[in-house]
């Protein structure tokens, strides 16, 4: 698939790389068949192909609009697109080429951007997470049918087996599962538990910086990873 680069983007650096990535693109419709997104809307923009399509609009002069944004902020970047794409496509590193160039335009209003920076620092910090998850726990009674069926009930976590096996291996906590489902790390570490491996986690984890960077500001996710990376490994 060629792309024909805008003068004002000619130069970047994110561009070329996206320019590149959209040429190994055949546009055979692979992807369609694993993507999330387009198996539940249906939507030829809501399809990996799709949004390959709408970024390359963009590098070839065409304004973002909300449009653009809305189909590039459904991905959910799981990225199950590349495991049957004949052609090798690297659509997660595209996606996020194009979220950028949607950012850097103004599309969004002052409310929406700053709700998702509300959401990028809440969602990010495992205790303010925590907090905000019980709040909304503790009024579900108080709140509308259709709201309160969007908040989950308290999940107690169940037992985890004490390490005692050579095997051993490590386990990211995430950032809002300890709090949203805390027993889908304690079911897996009883699993393995019984294969005679015993699962650790990481005690000082720290922001890795996705939910940053999957927004479109990644150099806020540098910055995220950088000023949290204590880890002891």
């Amino acid at each position: 698939m060629h792309t024909e680069l805008a003068a004002a983007h000619a130069h970047e650096s994110g561009a070329q790389r996206a320019k590149a990535i959209i040429g190994s693109c055949v546009h055979c419709g692979f992807c369609l068949a694993t993507c999330p997104t387009y198996q539940l809307l249906g939507s030829e923009l809501d399809s990996p192909r799709g949004r390959i399509y709408l970024i390359k609009q963009m590098l070839e002069g065409a304004p973002a609009s909300r449009v653009t944004a809305t189909h590039l902020d459904r991905c959910l970047t799981c990225r199950a697109c590349e495991t049957t794409c004949p052609s090798g496509v690297r659509y997660g590193e595209l996606i996020d080429i194009g979220r950028q160039m949607v950012d850097a335009q103004p599309i969004r209003n002052v409310g929406e951007r700053l709700l998702r920076g509300a959401l990028a620092a809440a969602l990010s910090r495992r205790a303010v997470f925590a907090a905000t998850l019980r709040l909304g726990q503790w009024l579900r009674p108080l709140l509308p049918k259709a709201q309160a069926g969007r908040i989950p009930a308290r999940a107690r976590k169940s037992s985890t087996p004490a390490p005692r096996h050579a095997r051993r291996m490590l386990i990211l906590q995430g950032c809002v599962q300890p709090a949203l489902a805390p027993n889908i790390n304690a079911a897996a570490a009883r699993v393995l538990d019984r294969l005679g491996v015993s699962l650790l986690s990481v005690k000082e984890e720290t922001c890795c910086g996705a939910l940053s960077h999957h927004l479109g500001a990644t150099e806020r996710a540098n910055g995220d990873s950088m000023r949290h990376s204590r880890s002891p490994l």
